[in-house]
C-alpha cells in the first residue's frame, strides 16, 4: 500500500494547482487588461500598435491619485468626445496642487521645467498658468507637435476629472522586442 503524500493524492494535488490557476486568471483578468496603441500622440515613448498591459485601477478621491508622470488611459466614452477613435494613453503631467504653465517652448510644474522621465521637453503650444485642484490632472502626451491634441491643451479635455481615467499603463507587451 502506498503511502499518502503531505497534502492528499497527487489527483487531490493537481486538482488544488488547478483552482488555484483558476482563480489567479480570474483576479488578473478582473484587474489587468491589454491595450493597443492607436496612433503616434505618444511617440516615441508608445509606437503606434504597441500592446500595453494596463491596469484597470480607477482614481478617485477616495482611491488615490495618479502620479506625476505616470501613463494613465482615458475613459472611451470621454477620449471620443475629445475627437479619438479610441481609448488615449497620456501621461500625467501636474496632480492636485501643482501649477502648470506651457510658455516660450517649456513646460513648467510648480515653476520649474518639467521633463518626463524618458527626457521628453518642451511644448510648442502655450498654455496660461493654471492651478490644478483635488481631484483632477493635467495630461500631456509626450507626442507634442502633432495637429491631434488629445490631453489636456484640447478643450474637450483640459484639466480632466481623475474619475474619468481608465486606469494606468503598466507594461509595454508586444512587439518582444520593446518589452519595459
Amino acid at each position: 500500500m502506498q503511502l499518502l503524500r503531505p497534502g492528499g493524492t497527487e489527483k487531490e494535488r493537481a486538482h488544488r494547482w488547478y483552482r488555484l490557476a483558476f482563480v489567479a486568471a480570474i483576479v488578473v483578468f478582473i484587474l489587468l487588461a491589454p491595450e493597443v496603441n492607436n496612433g503616434k500622440y505618444m511617440d516615441p515613448t508608445i509606437s503606434d500598435g504597441q500592446v500595453l498591459v494596463t491596469s484597470k485601477t480607477a482614481f478617485s478621491m477616495n482611491r488615490g491619485m495618479p502620479d506625476r508622470g505616470q501613463l494613465v488611459i482615458l475613459k472611451k466614452p470621454f477620449s471620443q468626445e475629445a475627437g479619438a477613435d479610441d481609448n488615449i494613453i497620456t501621461r500625467v503631467i501636474g496632480v492636485p496642487g501643482d501649477t502648470v504653465e506651457i510658455t516660450e517652448g517649456k513646460v513648467l510644474v510648480n515653476d520649474e521645467e518639467y521633463v518626463t522621465p524618458n527626457g521628453i521637453e518642451g511644448c510648442k503650444d502655450e498654455v496660461a498658468k493654471v492651478k490644478i485642484k483635488d481631484g483632477t490632472v493635467f495630461v500631456l502626451c509626450d507626442n507634442r507637435n502633432t495637429k491631434q491634441k488629445f490631453d489636456s491643451r484640447n478643450e474637450k479635455i483640459g484639466i480632466m476629472s481623475a474619475k474619468e481615467i481608465k486606469g494606468k499603463v503598466l507594461l509595454r507587451a508586444w512587439p518582444p522586442g520593446k518589452l519595459k
